[in-house]
């Protein structure tokens, strides 16, 4: 009787932590809508403003969860963070290759442009990535318990990561006023490539590095662009 007990709690525990799982990322799907909807679209903050507001609100969330479902963040940046650095450079070039083809837009000058690099560019694009990408890896990692040591359970991470990183990807750029009226193919395409190097590893560095490599060299080029930096502001 004992061993059969025994048998079930641990049968029982992945359902159980994909329950949990799934909870907190449908709550990470409210904040993904809410705080662009609400400092974009309704109360119209100022750029940098909004972004302050978009990060804290982020990184806050982020801890709460990593606290609440005990995650080891030192296993997750480290596991297969080769292959995991190596994509990611990969796709930076890339992605850096596709805003280079864009028309240039203006841009601010001086120190403001070095703040907008940092701001606007490395910072939101990391805290972007964190939201878009590296959470959706991590919620579906546990959910699976961490085993995904056959090439059946490797799919299974790979599909299941890929569908939420298209989900919380639409419902975030669903709260600028932009993609509602111009639709969410252009970000949802971005993050799908910038969100290679985690589907792939399990590891979400390199796909930090990618959007933020990307939002950088979008901010140098096309700094007014309506696509690729949201909420889009002008160089004046």
């Amino acid at each position: 009787m004992a061993t059969y007990g025994t048998h079930i709690a641990h049968a029982a525990w992945p359902r159980t932590e994909a329950a949990l799982q799934l909870r907190w990322f449908v709550s990470g799907l409210g904040l993904s809508f809410a705080v662009p909807f609400l400092g974009s679209s309704v109360l119209d903050l100022p750029h940098d403003l909004y972004l302050g507001v978009y990060m804290a609100s982020v990184l806050a969330w982020l801890g709460w969860y990593a606290r609440a479902t005990a995650l080891d963040v030192r296993a997750t940046v480290t596991r297969h963070w080769h292959w995991s650095l190596a994509l990611g450079v990969v796709m930076t070039g890339v992605l850096i290759m596709g805003v280079l083809a864009e028309d240039a837009t203006d841009r601010p000058g001086g120190a403001y442009f070095v703040f907008e690099l940092i701001w606007r560019g490395g910072l939101y694009g990391a805290v972007d990535a964190l939201l878009l990408t590296a959470f959706p890896c991590v919620v579906v990692y546990a959910a699976m318990g961490g085993r995904i040591d056959s090439w059946r359970r490797r799919g299974g991470y790979f599909a299941a990561t890929l569908a939420l990183v298209i989900i919380i990807t639409a419902t975030y750029h669903l709260g600028y006023e932009t993609y509602r009226s111009d639709g969410v193919r252009a970000p949802e395409t971005g993050n799908v490539l910038i969100s290679v190097p985690a589907l792939l590893t399990t590891n979400p560095v390199g796909s930090v590095l990618s959007h933020a490599g990307m939002h950088v060299s979008a901010v140098a080029h096309e700094y007014e662009t309506d696509v690729r930096l949201p909420p889009q502001t002008d160089a004046k």
